[in-house]
Formats: C-alpha cells, sequence, structure tokens
C-alpha cells in the first residue's frame, strides 16, 4: 500500500467514524428530547368516570388559632375544588413515645369546618416515623414492634376522633417493609380504639416494580410493597392512598410510565378489596434525591394516572381519586390543571 493510499483509507475513516458519531449523536439527542419533552395530551375518559380528590393541609390549622372566616375561607376554596377529603396534619410521635403538641386548636378548627363545609371528611393526620434512637440512645429498626408504641398510636387516634371531632384516622408510617406484621397489629389497635363509623386511612408506599417500564432496570426495595401486603393492609382500612412520588427517577417520561404502572398495580391489587383507593399526585415544590422536581410535577404524574384509567374498566373501578400533596404549594396553575382533570 502506497503512502497516498494509506491516507485515503485514513480519510475514509474518519468520514466513517464522523459520521457514525453524527448519526449516535442525533440518536441521544432525539431519545432526550421524547424524555424531557412535556407530557402530551392524556387520553380521554368515559364521560360517568368522576374522581373522588383528597388534599393533605398543614399543621397550622390545628396548631394556631384561625378565626371563623379564615376557616370559612379554606373551606370554600377546597368545595370549589371538588375535594372530598381532607387530611389535616396533626403531629408525630416523638421518640419518647409522645406526640407532638400541635393541635390546640384543633376542636375550635373542626367544629367551624364542619360547619362551613359538612360535605368535607375531615382526617387527622399523624406521621409516625419508624426508624428511630429512643432518647437513652437505643436504636429501633421498627418502633411499631413494641405493644406501648401501638397503644400510644390507637390512644391518640382516639382522642382525634372523640375529642377534636374528626371523621376518622389518616396514618402515614414510613418507612414500613412489606409483609410487616408490626405495621397490622398497628392498624388492628387503631381500629379497636376508634369508634366504628370513624374511617382509617393509609398512606402507603408505592408498589414493587415487576416489569421493564423504565430505561434503566428500576431497583428492588423492601420499602416498595408487594400487591398481596397492600391487599392485605387493605383488610384493616376503609382508605389507601398509593404516595406515588419520592420514585427517585430522573427522566420525567419514567416517571409518567411508572405512574401508571402503579396505578396499574394498586387498582389490580385491590380489585376484591372494598377499601378505597386513592393515587397520591405531587405538587411539592422541595427538590430531593428521590423527588426530582423536573420529574415529579403534577401535569406530569396526572398524565400517569389518566393513562392507565384510560386502558381498561377495572383500574376506572378500583381508582375512585386522587390525594394532592401539598394543599399550601399548589399554585392557581395547578388547581386549573387539577379542575380539568374528571
Amino acid at each position: 500500500m502506497t503512502i497516498s493510499d494509506a491516507q485515503a483509507v485514513r480519510r475514509y475513516a474518519h468520514k466513517t467514524l464522523f459520521g457514525f458519531l453524527i448519526i449516535l449523536s442525533s440518536v441521544v439527542l432525539l431519545w432526550l428530547f421524547q424524555q424531557f419533552s412535556p407530557p402530551p395530551t392524556p387520553p380521554n375518559l368515559p364521560a360517568d368516570y368522576h374522581a373522588l380528590r383528597a388534599v393533605w393541609l398543614g399543621v397550622t390549622w390545628v396548631m394556631d388559632a384561625h378565626t371563623e372566616s379564615e376557616i370559612q375561607a379554606l373551606a370554600t376554596d377546597l368545595q370549589a375544588h371538588r375535594i372530598q377529603y381532607g387530611f389535616v396534619y396533626m403531629s408525630y410521635l416523638k421518640p419518647d413515645d409522645t406526640f407532638n403538641p400541635t393541635f390546640e386548636h384543633a376542636a375550635t378548627f373542626v367544629r367551624h369546618f364542619h360547619a362551613a363545609a359538612p360535605e368535607i371528611t375531615l382526617l387527622g393526620w399523624i406521621g409516625i416515623p419508624t426508624q428511630i434512637t429512643t432518647p437513652n440512645g437505643h436504636y429501633m429498626e421498627n418502633r411499631l414492634e413494641s405493644k406501648e408504641t401501638q397503644v400510644a398510636i390507637a390512644v391518640f387516634s382516639e382522642r382525634i376522633v372523640e375529642e377534636w371531632g374528626f371523621d376518622g384516622i389518616h396514618l402515614d408510617a414510613e418507612p414500613v417493609r412489606t409483609d410487616d406484621p408490626a405495621f397490622i397489629n398497628t392498624l388492628q389497635a387503631i381500629r379497636e380504639a376508634i369508634p366504628a363509623e370513624s374511617i382509617l386511612s393509609i398512606a402507603v408506599p408505592a408498589l414493587q416494580v415487576t416489569q421493564a417500564i423504565t430505561s434503566i432496570p428500576y431497583p428492588r426495595s423492601p420499602y416498595h410493597w408487594t400487591p398481596d401486603y397492600l391487599n392485605l393492609v387493605a383488610d384493616y382500612s376503609d382508605q389507601i392512598v398509593v404516595m406515588a412520588y419520592d420514585s427517585g427517577l430522573f427522566l420525567p417520561a419514567d416517571y409518567r410510565a411508572w405512574m401508571a404502572y402503579q396505578v396499574e398495580a394498586a387498582a389490580s391489587a385491590l380489585d376484591d378489596n372494598p377499601a378505597e383507593l386513592l393515587i397520591g399526585v405531587p405538587v411539592s415544590e422541595e427538590w430531593t434525591p428521590s423527588h426530582q422536581t423536573h420529574t415529579e410535577y403534577l401535569a406530569n404524574a396526572l398524565y400517569g394516572v389518566q393513562a392507565a384509567l384510560a386502558e381498561n374498566a377495572t383500574v376506572r373501578r378500583n381508582v375512585a381519586g386522587i390525594a394532592i400533596y401539598p394543599y399550601w404549594e399548589t399554585d392557581e396553575q395547578e388547581w386549573d390543571l387539577l379542575d380539568q382533570f374528571p
């Protein structure tokens, strides 16, 4: 091979490599464009499907004094946006098994709110951190295994209903491993403590992903539940609220697919269960590694919900509606979007 021939080969190789890189770059850019594009127009739902709506409300309503007119304004706003359930944050269980005293004005709030909007169900929302370090320095992987902790939660739940007038309890215990018997025992203790007509609502984590629905295989976690355990928890509950956020996903298109999967999987798991199923959707503006705000935003979440609802009648039959987290960060543009949801 002559020098000129070798130079020609090198030039051909360089051109081929350059062409390949151009094609590869185009493919990658197209893929990224598809991943990060805003959600498309969601599919239409049957005219007879009407979603219930719940919203998580902040502790200020029971911790601070509010005038009757302020409470009336809240009730009017929730009525305007067709809210049927309000999860009102009451307190969290401290490491010493006492509840943080942030509920001084609870009874007054409930009385005025019920007078203003009797059709809206108010549930006292309590937070239970399950992994703690006790006051004496002992680490507990699962404090719900303690009978004393179960009793403390049940007694406070009874007070929420009997003393402060709430329509029931909204329990948010995190994290809870799938198949945890202590969590079931806790639900039994609450159910026995509160009146039979009171609602027991449970905030639950996402379900384990068993299909290839994301660009990168989604990791398995013991803190994502199996369908069987979700169904078991529902047996001891009146309402299940799937917290379908904090996915840890970076790509918006992946989150839409993940959300649709969560809706379909939860609806399938509770197909024969009478517990009411709501899907939690995020409006939170706080960025965390598990909640990427460019990915987990309301329009993206609602697309995934609506895509799953449009897929088949079983999902629509079993998914009663959505829950918005949180009320205090929902802006007018997001309310406009929610008002367009069936």
